[in-house]
């Protein structure tokens, strides 16, 4: 294989895994925002904050509401 070939699938690999990244961190942002917005509808201030911190309350706000 030429060394430019090389380079090439180097480059698209690259921005394939950034361009996977960048979608992965918006479709979490969005995952994120969604729990906000119903905990402060529901008035759930105090779940809001154990979420924060800790991953395994968020996980089961996230199934209890259905977001996927």
């Amino acid at each position: 294989m030429s060394r430019e070939l090389e380079q090439w699938i180097l480059e698209e690999r690259n921005e394939g895994y950034k361009e996977g990244f960048k979608e992965g961190l918006e479709e979490g942002e969005d995952r994120v925002a969604t729990l906000w917005k119903r905990l402060k509808t529901d008035d759930r201030l105090q779940d809001f904050y154990d979420a924060i911190d800790d991953e395994a309350a968020r996980e089961n706000l996230y199934k209890e509401y259905g977001i996927k």
